[in-house]
């Protein structure tokens, strides 16, 4: 099957793992459909390593990990194959198909004109399928914003309840960790405006 087609038609999740591990370029798979994974911006790459390597350093003695957008993620209840930016995992991991892992513990995702709609909604709602997930976070590149979804203390997710932390001076709780990342560090060598400087946290309901 061509790239064309296969884009453009429903296949099952061992025909796509099957065509996948042969692909130069990554892509991602939801109930039978493949999104092809655009390219990231300097700013975009920036941020995922920063994440990266701060989760890591934090997390150093401890039964934890942060991995990125190399390594799959597999979200069995809905039968989707994604690519996080960057997660958390600790040592009871579990691996499905082709390497994939099924339980991330935290998962950030790097918003962008092309994919930010998608990160926002439906692998939001994928994601909170994932029983180990805790927390979700959506990192703007634009400017110093990340907002922080947490799982509620009924095992639930309420998607208009969330934290956002605001401005390089502001540190980001990864709560189910109990680790803390300035954004100063996450968004290093990022060109943000002047205004970024100031910080701020706030909490919707």
């Amino acid at each position: 099957m061509s790239n064309l087609n296969l884009l453009q038609n429903r296949i099952t999740p061992d025909e796509f793992l099957a065509w996948e591990a042969n692909q130069t370029d990554r892509h991602e798979y939801l109930d039978g459909v493949v999104t092809a994974m655009s390219g990231a911006s300097l700013d975009h790459n920036r941020i995922v390593t920063n994440l990266a390597r701060e989760t890591s350093t934090a997390l150093l003695g401890t039964p934890c990990e942060a991995l990125t957008t190399s390594q799959m993620v597999q979200v069995e209840a809905v039968t989707a194959f994604f690519y996080p930016d960057v997660f958390l995992v600790c040592d009871d991991l579990r691996m499905g198909k082709q390497q994939s892992i099924l339980n991330p513990k935290i998962i950030f995702e790097v918003l962008s004109p092309s994919t930010g709609r998608r990160d926002r909604y439906e692998k939001f709602r994928a994601y909170q399928t994932i029983e180990s997930l805790q927390e979700y976070f959506l990192v703007h590149q634009d400017t110093a914003q990340i907002e922080a979804y947490r799982r509620q203390p009924d095992g639930t997710w309420n998607p208009n309840v969330y934290t956002v932390y605001v401005g390089l001076g502001t540190t980001l709780v990864l709560e189910s960790m109990g680790i803390g990342v300035p954004l100063r560090m996450i968004y290093y060598r990022v060109e943000l405006p002047d205004a970024e400087a100031l910080s701020q946290e706030t909490e919707r309901l």
